[in-house]
């Protein structure tokens, strides 16, 4: 009974720390409807006492969407006093949703900070934690935060890939004014980059979507458009395109200083002053500048050049005066960034020594382990290929003893050879006692010189059993006649004749065996008409010759 009650209090305490409160529902209402009303939501997130949330996730919860909301509603954080419960219950815990909308917003507040290299940071994150998410939207968002940083940095390809992302993530949730504004940027990445054949896609993509999207998308594109058009269109082109431009679009939304780069273009130098008289109501600094560039280029062309010089002192003024103000701005950081910076190259030259060296002892050793392991395998051939001239040396070595003893066993048990004969077998026993001699006396070491010597020695088998043939011939004509009317070769008669000087057939064999023994007794014996187990052949061939006698 005590364990039932201990887990019974256990399952209770559990419950009591997961349980939510009142707002709970009202979280949740808030979610299903923040994308469509965010300032509704941004009110009903405010009424909220945060004192009566429980709980880390009805926390996490709330903060993640009152961060939403805000910034739906343009309230451009730059702390995470509001977000940070999210970014702390969320790390671990949460769905695949909740991960990608933190991160993402989490990387707003960066960007707000002017921090790009963490908010990327936090915006990949948010891809790789959200994988799985069906939160098209925030993805969408995702991506083109993304290529705002691309777009600063002037990375054309990434900006571009990046827009394709977002554009195909906007087109899924159904928010196609965000899906069209993708594809007017994607437009101007590949103007920027110089692609004029996938900017035209994209033209086309954009020129089918025209009758349902808004006019300020639709001023992005007439502007995009004319831009493309200024670096790869006819004049009669841009002169259309800014006629329907203008037609389209309500004045106020009009990209006035584009009109006038166009008709600067086209050279209707009149057109363009009467376009850039149009821009007005507090212009952005840059904005300001590229006024100051066009209208300082038509004053020229039309000869007013007084007024040309005017406004291209202003533009320059505008210029300095933005340098100055950046300059006035870091000048109280001064001496504490020259400081950081003399630390900064002093701590990198120190890491770089360390790097070089580290990376030339790296160098040193694997060029010792390369050498000593060449050095090795080096040894490890050499050794095997003494062995092996050792080996062979050796079986050489035992084959020219064996034929040495052989025939000193013939010629002196045979007295009745012919003396050619025993010429013929006495000049082969010299020459083989000559070459142990030699070795014997130099007492030389094995090497390749030594045998190649016994292999030539050796060799040389042939031209003494051509020999033996021959003399057999001269002493024993009859013999050698009756070999060949049997249909023997010239070798087969020579084997016959090692028969006949009274080698056993093992003796036999070592002279021939480069040949095959067992072949050459199997057709010689077919050929004198003799079976396989009639008779010895040595037998019968000393028998034969016997009988010729």
């Amino acid at each position: 009974m005590k364990h039932f009650l201990s887990i019974l209090f256990l399952v209770l305490c559990l419950a009591s720390c997961n349980s939510h409160s009142e707002h709970w529902n009202t979280l949740s209402q808030v979610e299903s409807y923040i994308e469509e009303r965010p300032d509704s939501a941004l009110v009903v997130l405010e009424q909220i006492d945060l004192s009566e949330l429980s709980g880390k996730e009805e926390k996490a919860k709330y903060a993640l969407l009152y961060s939403m909301a805000l910034d739906k509603n343009f309230v451009d954080k730059t702390d995470f006093e509001v977000l940070q419960p999210a970014i702390d219950y969320y790390e671990d815990n949460g769905s695949s949703t909740d991960k990608l909308r933190t991160y993402y917003y989490q990387g707003r507040i960066y960007q707000n900070q002017g921090n790009d290299a963490a908010a990327m940071e936090c915006f990949v994150n948010a891809i790789s934690e959200g994988y799985e998410s069906d939160d098209a939207q925030t993805k969408a968002r995702v991506f083109f935060a993304q290529s705002k940083i691309y777009y600063t940095l002037y990375e054309w390809d990434n900006f571009i890939e990046t827009n394709k992302n977002a554009a195909t993530n906007f087109q899924e949730a159904g928010s196609y004014n965000s899906y069209a504004n993708c594809l007017i940027r994607i437009i101007n990445g590949y103007t920027l980059k110089d692609d004029p054949q996938n900017a035209a896609l994209y033209i086309d993509e954009c020129k089918r979507m025209l009758g349902s999207i808004s006019s300020n998308r639709l001023a992005d594109f007439y502007s995009s458009y004319l831009t493309y058009l200024i670096k790869y269109g006819t004049d009669q082109e841009i002169s259309n395109i800014i006629n329907e431009y203008i037609n389209a679009v309500p004045s106020v939304r009009v990209d006035w200083l584009t009109i006038s780069n166009a008709y600067i273009t086209i050279e209707q130098f009149d057109n363009a002053l009467q376009a850039v008289s149009h821009y007005n109501s507090n212009p952005e600094v840059t904005e300001g500048l590229k006024y100051q560039v066009l209208i300082s280029e038509i004053y020229e062309h039309l000869g007013r050049y007084q007024e040309a010089l005017d406004a291209y002192h202003k533009y320059m003024l505008a210029s300095d005066s933005l340098d100055y103000a950046v300059i006035r701005q870091d000048t109280k950081f001064v001496e504490e960034r020259h400081n950081l910076e003399l630390q900064t190259l002093k701590e990198r030259e120190s890491k770089i020594r360390v790097m070089l060296w580290a990376a030339l002892c790296i160098v040193l050793l694997l060029a010792i382990i390369v050498f000593i392991r060449y050095r090795l395998k080096v040894n490890r051939m050499e050794k095997a290929i003494a062995e092996q001239e050792t080996e062979k040396y050796r079986l050489l070595y035992l084959q020219m003893e064996e034929e040495r003893d052989n025939l000193t066993n013939l010629l002196a048990q045979s007295d009745e050879l012919a003396p050619d004969i025993k010429t013929a077998v006495g000049k082969r026993l010299e020459l083989l006692n000559k070459f142990f001699t030699a070795f014997i006396t130099n007492n030389s070491d094995i090497d390749r010189t030594a045998s190649k010597e016994m292999e030539e020695l050796l060799a040389n088998k042939d031209t003494f059993i051509v020999s033996t043939k021959l003399a057999f011939a001269g002493s024993h004509p009859k013999f050698i006649k009756y070999l060949e009317d049997r249909g023997l070769t010239d070798w087969e008669i020579s084997y016959c004749c090692l028969y006949a000087l009274g080698l056993k057939g093992k003796e036999v064999g070592s002279y021939i065996k480069m040949r095959s023994h067992y072949n050459n007794s199997s057709e010689v014996r077919e050929k004198l008409g003799i079976n396989e187990h009639d008779t010895n052949l040595g037998i019968y061939i000393r028998k034969l010759l016997k009988s010729f006698e």
